[in-house]
């Protein structure tokens, strides 16, 4: 708290001043050192009380930019679960992940989406792993408390996903910018596509 700091060398300062124009004043010898002994002792108080400013004003900074942090969640989700049918052939058509079937690419019924439920909106989210990238987003932006879009994602180069299992284990980035112009990033790890078992890796 910056007020019982700010107090506190105010009244050490009128002490330090009082004793001495008492000394002063009955014994003149002592005045000089007395007078080095004061403005070392006012400087020592400044330091220490711009110190503490300065950390107060650093939490206040890290507290704001925690509320207005977006947090984004990555899930599997099942198209089964989509109650409107034409949002539901909407997905599948262009976020439904993808995978060789005989000689054609197939729809599956699994999308990835991402929900922003942080206090604060989400600019520019991305997602990417080392074999996969996203390429077609609902949005990139996400208003906090709960937005949740679909994510289409390829594998790189070929941009062609022959089996869904080529996704098991691997570990996507999330990233995020703030209001503020702050980068996030959240990674998670695929376990499993069927059972849309995803693991946040801190």
């Amino acid at each position: 708290m910056p007020y019982p700091t700010k107090k506190l060398g105010i009244v050490v300062i009128i002490i330090t001043i009082i004793i001495v124009a008492v000394l002063g004043w009955f014994c003149p010898t002592l005045l000089s050192w007395l007078t080095l002994l004061v403005l070392t002792l006012t400087l020592a108080v400044l330091i220490w009380y711009a110190h503490d400013t300065n950390r107060i004003a650093n939490e206040s900074v890290a507290q704001t930019e925690l509320e207005i942090r977006p947090v984004m969640c990555l899930y599997i989700r099942n198209l089964t679960g989509v109650s409107s049918e034409e949002v539901r052939r909407s997905i599948k058509e262009r976020y439904a992940i993808t995978h060789i079937v005989g000689d054609g690419i197939v729809a599956s019924a699994y999308y990835i989406a991402l929900r922003n439920v942080g206090n604060g909106p989400a600019f520019n989210v991305s997602l990417e792993s080392e074999n996969f990238i996203g390429w077609k987003y609902q949005t990139r932006f996400f208003a906090p408390k709960k937005d949740e879009h679909a994510v289409g994602i390829v594998k790189k180069p070929s941009n062609k996903i022959r089996d869904l299992s080529e996704l098991k284990n691997e570990i996507f980035i999330v990233r995020c910018q703030t209001i503020t112009g702050k980068w996030y990033e959240y990674k998670y790890k695929i376990i499993d596509i069927e059972d849309r078992d995803v693991e946040f890796i801190l």
